[in-house]
Formats: C-alpha cells, sequence, structure tokens
C-alpha cells in the first residue's frame, strides 16, 4: 500500500532527521559554551521528542486535535510499556534511585496538573494553560538540574556544520508534514479514526529515538540512564508539546479520558514496578507485565472502537 509504505518513510526520515539536527544544535551550543547539562537533557528529552514535536505541531495546524493528543499520550505509554518492556525482557537494567525518588513524581505531578486543566477547562487546553505547562516545563527542568535529578551523558557533537543544521531542519519539517497529511489521507480513505492511527502508527514511530538512546545507555552498561531517558522524554511531551500545541489552536480532549486515567495508572504501575522489583531493576517479568499493560491499551482502544 503506497500511503502505508510513504508515512512508514517519512516517519524513518523524520527520526533521522531529529537526530542529525540535535547533534548540530548541540555542537552550536557548546560553540557558545552553554551548559552541560543543558545540552545533555536537550539531547536526551527534546532530542528524541523531536518527532512528536513537528508531527503535533503540524497535526494542530491541520486542526486534527485527535492525532497531537493520541500522538503524545500514545508516545508516553510506548515508552513506558513498549520501550521499556521489551528491553527488560532481553536485557536486565538498573533503576537510578533518583528516578524512583524524585522522576517518576515529577512525572506523576505533571499528569495530574494536565488532568487538573483539562478536568477544570471542561476538557479543552488553551493557550493559557499551554503557558501554564511550558512554566511548569521549566520549572521542573531548572529544580531537576539544581537537585541533579536527571544524570546526563556528557555530549561528543560532531563538528558543527551550519549546512547539515539547515538540510536536516528541511528535512525534519517536510518529512514530518508529510507523515501528517498522508495520515490524514489514510485515516479518511478507510474511515479509520484518527486516535488508532496516532496511537499505533504515528506515537510508535515517533518512539523510534527513545528506543535507541535507551538500549545504547544499557548496551553501555549505562543502565540507570535507560529509565531516566525515557521519564524526560515523557515529560517533555506533556508539558512542552501539549503545551507548545496549543498556540496553534486549543486541544479538545472529549473522548481521551480514559486514555489519560490509562497513561496515569501506567505511570503508577511503572512506580510500583520500580520499588518493588528486586534491588531497584527492571527484569524480564516487570518486562512481560509492562508489554501486558500495552496489550491491555491495545485492546481498550479497539474496543472503543466498536462502541
Amino acid at each position: 500500500m503506497l500511503i502505508l509504505l510513504i508515512i512508514l518513510v517519512s516517519l524513518l526520515v523524520l527520526v533521522k532527521s531529529a537526530e542529525v539536527f540535535v547533534d548540530q544544535a548541540s555542537a552550536l551550543a557548546k560553540k557558545f559554551k552553554v551548559d552541560d547539562f543543558l545540552i545533555g537533557f536537550t539531547v536526551v528529552a527534546f532530542g528524541t521528542s523531536l518527532p512528536e514535536l513537528i508531527s503535533s505541531l503540524f497535526s494542530a495546524i491541520s486542526g486534527h486535535d485527535q492525532l497531537v493528543i493520541s500522538n503524545i499520550i500514545g508516545s508516553n505509554i510506548a515508552n513506558l510499556c513498549l520501550i521499556v518492556g521489551i528491553l527488560a525482557i532481553f536485557n536486565s537494567f538498573k533503576i537510578w534511585k533518583k528516578d524512583i525518588d524524585a522522576n517518576i513524581p515529577i512525572n506523576i505531578i505533571a499528569l495530574v496538573v494536565l488532568w487538573t486543566l483539562v478536568i477544570s477547562q471542561k476538557f479543552v487546553l488553551n493557550w493559557v494553560s499551554g503557558i501554564l505547562l511550558i512554566s511548569l516545563f521549566l520549572i521542573l527542568i531548572i529544580h531537576s538540574k539544581n537537585n541533579n535529578h536527571f544524570k546526563i551523558i556528557k555530549q561528543i557533537s560532531p563538528p558543527f556544520n551550519l549546512g547539515i543544521l539547515l538540510l536536516a531542519l528541511i528535512f525534519l519539517i517536510f518529512s514530518g508534514k508529510i507523515c501528517v497529511d498522508q495520515i490524514i489521507i489514510l485515516a479518511k480513505t478507510f474511515n479509520i479514526s484518527e486516535s488508532i492511527l496516532g496511537y499505533f502508527l504515528l506515537a510508535a514511530g515517533t518512539s523510534l529515538p527513545e528506543l535507541v538512546t535507551t538500549w545504547v545507555a544499557i548496551k553501555k552498561r549505562e543502565d540507570e540512564l535507560a529509565l531516566g531517558n525515557i521519564l524526560g522524554s515523557n515529560l517533555f511531551n506533556l508539558l512542552f508539546i501539549f503545551g507548545i500545541s496549543t498556540f496553534v489552536r486549543p486541544l479538545k480532549f472529549e473522548g481521551f479520558g480514559y486514555d489519560l486515567i490509562f497513561l496515569t495508572g501506567t505511570m503508577l504501575a511503572v512506580y510500583i514496578f520500580a520499588v518493588t522489583g528486586k534491588k531497584y531493576s527492571f527484569s524480564k517479568k516487570e518486562g512481560l507485565s509492562l508489554l501486558f499493560i500495552y496489550f491491555l491499551f491495545m485492546l481498550l482502544q479497539f474496543l472503543k472502537l466498536k462502541l
């Protein structure tokens, strides 16, 4: 199917161009002597979430709220269940204690704030809510930096090249636009719910950078970075991407209440697994449990279609 092939290719280009863009951006930041923590966090959180950001912005510009919301919620659930689950099954890894003490609770706080705004605004997030979300994101990042909550690898950036930076940006924009446009066409052509495509095609595809960075961290025996990468990316998705998307258009969360509940429950499950796991680690048992949770999420989405 040509449309599906175009979507998959554009997703791959989106992910790769995001990687190159962030590498060049971090190289540029180093030229201006930007703080190593900020560079590292940007590469981990912003870099891995750049595909979600671009695709969400184009979805918002196109007036497709369902794609924006399902992309972010779906990416966060995929990060927590699919990526952490698969990696834990094939390669048990340790959890940094500060992820349990601070970073998971910070993500839960972010979810509570999002919930509060969504309910208080009658399931519509406007630009005022967006400012609050972005402000909270910045506050939490400053707090995390001051309290050393995120363990960051010192980034080894390639030499800065303005041409490569601009080329990556062009590919990033065009691949994101093509991907979103084709998903919308696919939804209309086959009468498929946009949220389903957002959850299981767009979200899964844009979560590839998280999979790669987490796998690399584990393989380098830097296990304690693995969950932190995911938590940093999820925090960025929830607060910054939702926040910035509201500047394009208000986001209508009607019909996504159960999905937000599921995401909150998933985060709590990860916390429970983390504190009850053997010696602060995720093993095959926790991995299988997380994959089962993702299976339940998929089942819930398909059941919603039939209701």
